[in-house]
């Protein structure tokens, strides 16, 4: 007579057993059971799928806890695709993805492919890795029936019993079921996910930890494992930058305000990558908080009041390693010194379409002719009046110039050449075209053979111009005694970065149209410093291995950014002003009689030095 087990309105045979003899419904094989019916029968039943993880849970680790943190980090991650757990060290961030990873191994093992990313091996197997090998050998003690074979030196859980191999010698179909630790970054460079995007499962499955750490090219292999039929993510971390993979994958859709930044309480929001949600974790409100301060600590491995002290000890509220192991928010100050930040984009409309007032835009081009590794982009942008008689500059999508190697042309003659069919359909004249000439001194030649000689050279690693910097920044004169305004060579320490900051000003000033996602990516990345002098200077691109400069930190060359400063020196050239460097009413004849006294003082030099007699 068969023998019934009735749970949840449904008959489960008590005597079914597996291929290894291993009985299918006993408690943790129903609760396996609804939870692969997926999250719709479920709440059909009048039950939650955070229901039914959590009676796994309880079976095969009795022993662990319970908490306000853990209830909410488990259900946002069963309720989304791409889930960010962001808060202090000690907040339980990368046991929350670890147990719910490998639940998800052991409830479909043939089907699932689990990736546990880390940055360095060392820091893998003492983080997210160990705690999943940890969770998994007291789940096969306790249920032998639970799937996987541990191949410690592979880093690797397998569901086929294979051989034990070295992290190189896997194969793919070895990659299809299991969970497979990877160290993102081997031998001092980034490889992040290249080995894995093309697997192809039915369940894949990221936990990354230590993503704050990753490069910056880490979060583009999430559209590649998408494509598989069920993909989870789950990233964590210690904030650090808004920029950084960590803060990117966890940016509010209304980007990083005020409202986000130095929460005081547990918060969660929706994200602007993959429509995904973040839980921020905030140290000061750490569950064990939730009991009078007179009692004993009730979780030892969470934050707790002596481990903050601790912190304080060594370093001080405002500090980064405050904040990143004991508040867990991302901190104001850190998005203080970007040329750009993502609030000021959307806040001035720098992406909407301009509408303009009538027909009389002008047009100018700008190219940032790089080549031998990064990208030479070129395109234009207009400028003219708008619906309500303001001044806009409206950029165009920007171009890539395709080098070719081996056609016979060197690449300064097919830049040149795309240029000059480019501005002759745009309409753009050669003396409203611009080009890098940093290293690049030769494009201008082929210009000039190629198309016109009137095109604009400009050094991007000069000196800045004599322009003023504003009309309400002015210091006093050494010669006269008087205040005039300060010039762009006493602000800045060099011209990219009067170029850039122009960019800044343009889009405070809500006189930015058209800016596409990458050039505000670029532009919202780079840094800016102040100097010896009390000077302004971006973030040089490339530096050296003890110095690092963006194109090291980000993993890629701003040359988008590039683009989008040359178009606006180039516009500002024939004649575009920046609202946000005076009115534009009184600026000119005040900036016109600051360039006639400029004008005379180098006439009275050159008269000076002239020969008077031979």
């Amino acid at each position: 007579m068969a023998n019934f087990i009735v749970r949840y309105g449904k008959k489960f045979d008590a005597d079914a057993v597996d291929d290894d003899g291993f009985q299918c419904y006993d408690d943790l094989g129903i609760e396996f059971w609804c939870i692969t019916q997926g999250r719709e029968w479920i709440e059909a039943q009048g039950r939650t799928l955070e229901f039914h993880y959590e009676n796994v849970r309880k079976i095969i680790w009795p022993e662990l806890d319970v908490h306000r943190w853990h209830t909410l980090c488990t259900k946002e991650i069963l309720s989304h695709k791409v889930t960010v757990l962001m808060g202090p060290g000690s907040s339980g961030k990368t046991h929350e993805m670890a147990w719910i990873g490998l639940v998800n191994y052991w409830v479909r093992p043939q089907e699932t492919c689990v990736l546990v990313a880390s940055t360095h091996l060392g820091g893998l197997k003492k983080r997210v890795w160990a705690e999943i090998c940890m969770l998994w050998e007291q789940g096969v003690e306790r249920f032998p029936k639970l799937c996987g074979h541990l191949l410690d030196s592979a880093i690797a859980i397998t569901t086929d019993n294979v051989e034990d191999c070295d992290p190189g010698e896997r194969k793919i179909r070895d990659m299809r079921k299991g969970i497979f630790g990877v160290a993102c970054i081997t031998g001092g460079k980034f490889v992040g996910l290249s080995k894995f995007v093309g697997i192809k499962q039915k369940y894949m499955i990221l936990l990354a930890d230590e993503a704050s750490m990753m490069g910056e090219t880490f979060l583009s292999s999430f559209s590649n494992l998408n494509k598989n039929e069920n993909f989870m993510a789950v990233v964590s971390g210690n904030p650090n930058d808004p920029l950084d993979p960590l803060g990117r994958a966890a940016e509010p859709k209304e980007g990083w305000t005020d409202d986000y930044m130095e929460p005081k309480k547990t918060m969660v929001w929706d994200t602007r990558f993959m429509n995904g949600r973040c839980v921020n974790l905030i140290g000061l409100d750490s569950p064990n908080f939730d009991f009078p301060s007179d009692k004993p600590t009730r979780y030892k491995y969470l934050i707790s009041k002596e481990k903050i002290d601790d912190t304080l000890s060594f370093f001080p509220k405002d500090s980064m390693e405050y904040y990143s192991q004991c508040v867990g928010s991302m901190k104001i100050g850190t998005i203080a010194r970007r040329v750009v930040s993502r609030a000021m984009v959307k806040e001035m409309h720098a992406q909407d379409q301009a509408v303009w007032r009538d027909l009389n835009q002008t047009k100018v081009y700008f190219v940032d002719s790089s080549y031998g590794g990064d990208r030479c982009v070129a395109g234009y942008g207009e400028f003219g009046a708008d619906v309500d008689g303001k001044q806009i500059l409206m950029l165009s999508i920007p171009k890539i110039i395709p080098i070719l190697i081996g056609k016979g042309l060197e690449p300064e003659d097919q830049i040149a050449r795309f240029v000059k069919l480019d501005c002759e359909d745009e309409n753009v004249p050669p003396e409203n075209m611009g080009h890098d000439a940093t290293g690049r001194g030769s494009l201008g030649t082929s210009l000039a053979r190629e198309w016109s000689a009137m095109t604009n050279p400009i050094d991007a690693g000069g000196r800045p111009t004599k322009r003023p910097v504003s009309l309400e920044i002015t210091i006093l004169d050494p010669e006269t005694g008087q205040k005039r305004p300060k010039r762009c060579d006493e602000h800045y320490d060099r011209l990219v970065s009067e170029f850039w900051f122009s960019v800044r000003y343009c889009i405070e000033s809500g006189q930015m149209r058209g800016l596409v996602d990458e050039a505000v990516e670029e532009l919202c990345a780079r840094k800016w410093d102040r100097i010896r002098g009390d000077k302004y200077a971006v973030e040089v691109k490339d530096g050296t291995p003890t110095k690092p400069g963006m194109k090291q930190r980000t993993g890629k060359s701003p040359d988008i950014g590039d683009w989008v400063a040359g178009v606006v020196e180039m516009a500002r050239r024939k004649g575009f002003i920046i609202s946000k460097l005076g009115n534009p009413d009184k600026q000119k004849p005040k900036v016109e009689e600051f360039f006639r006294r400029e004008n005379e003082k180098l006439e009275k030099l050159r008269r000076s030095r002239q020969l008077q007699t031979a």
